[in-house]
């Protein structure tokens, strides 16, 4: 429940600067929509007397007024997924869907909802990667379960590019296919081998192109699970701005995909390594770089401006708050 609520007030940081409107009418990132989501969300979470109240005028929004982005819609799924009501959140991510085929999160979600709300066989029904993921996931439900595994499923998998020499050496459907027969495993050995496409790779990259920080964010970290040192964290479109500066991990219709080693990201690496050990003078050198980076990103557009406040407002927030940074409070200041 905190990270949902930090989630909604770390992007109105970056984007609050006028009243709201009753109902968000287009952009989905916009000032109108962030604070409406941040109303609904509160309600939900801290008035129980508003709860459904709040939860009707999102399903209201979303069906009627939501943008092609469906981003309303994902929201209401989530919150709906939250709150245990797995039947509506899937009907919710469908809609979601439906708004924007091609957005790999929203189809996660769907895959899982559908899975808790027993609608495998309509999303198997529902298109081409419906099917895909009914498969995948009444695939790895089985093998979960320790039951048999269906050798015409991991075959269907394979032929799809689902499957990968990887995913069924060391992925969550590994053990189930060493319990395959040689036969079968060998036929589907063969398939894996022609087919060109990595379904891991390619939700990687979908997932970084529909995060709005991927702009001027490295997002290759947190979208792959990365963690340690060396990974500071990513996205804000799905988790708050503070986790993607600070941690390494967080809880999901713009941008680009950032190459590695995005300006912004590697000189808030070198202030986060500082927090470690405590030293100083990388700290700042660390932060004069991060700011500097800053400035540059505002001046590139509205949006990279509204992104780079966002960043720069949850830096100051780390500095101030996370047990992580606690030998460089003094930096706070300087933001």
């Amino acid at each position: 429940m905190r990270a949902f609520v930090v989630l909604i007030f770390a992007l109105s940081l970056g984007f609050c600067s006028s009243d709201p409107q009753k109902n968000p009418t287009r952009d989905p990132y916009s000032l109108e929509t962030l604070i409406f989501l941040e109303e609904v969300i509160l309600d939900v979470w801290d008035s129980s007397e508003s709860k459904e109240e709040a939860m009707s005028r999102l399903r209201y929004v979303c069906r009627t007024r939501d943008t092609d982005d469906g981003y309303l819609c994902y929201t209401w799924g989530l919150l709906e997924y939250h709150r245990g009501n797995y039947a509506e959140s899937y009907t919710a991510f469908r809609k979601a869907l439906e708004k924007n085929p091609n957005d790999s999160l929203y189809k996660n979600m769907l895959r899982i909802s559908a899975e808790k709300s027993g609608n495998l066989s309509d999303l198997k029904a529902h298109s081409y990667d419906g099917e895909v993921f009914a498969v995948f996931t009444e695939t790895q439900k089985l093998c979960q379960e320790n039951k048999p595994p269906k050798s015409a499923s991991f075959l269907f998998l394979a032929e799809r590019g689902v499957l990968t020499k990887d995913s069924i050496r060391r992925g969550v459907l590994a053990d189930c296919f060493q319990s395959l027969s040689a036969t079968d495993k060998s036929l589907i050995q063969k398939e894996i081998l022609h087919s060109s496409s990595s379904y891991k790779e390619r939700l990687y990259a979908d997932q970084m192109k529909s995060d709005p920080f991927s702009r001027i964010w490295d997002t290759a970290s947190y979208h792959r699970g990365e963690t340690g040192k060396e990974a500071v964290g990513a996205s804000a479109g799905v988790v708050s701005v503070s986790s993607s500066l600070g941690t390494d991990a967080g809880v999901p219709q713009i941008g680009t995909t950032v190459r590695p080693g995005a300006p912004i990201t590697e000189a808030w690496k070198k202030v986060k390594l500082a927090s470690v050990s405590g030293n100083e003078s990388q700290a700042r050198e660390g932060l004069r770089s991060f700011l500097s980076e800053i400035q540059s990103a505002k001046r590139k557009g509205k949006i990279e401006g509204q992104l780079a406040l966002a960043l720069e407002r949850a830096a100051k927030l780390l500095l101030e708050q996370d047990p992580q940074y606690s030998k460089l409070r003094f930096l706070a200041k300087e933001l």
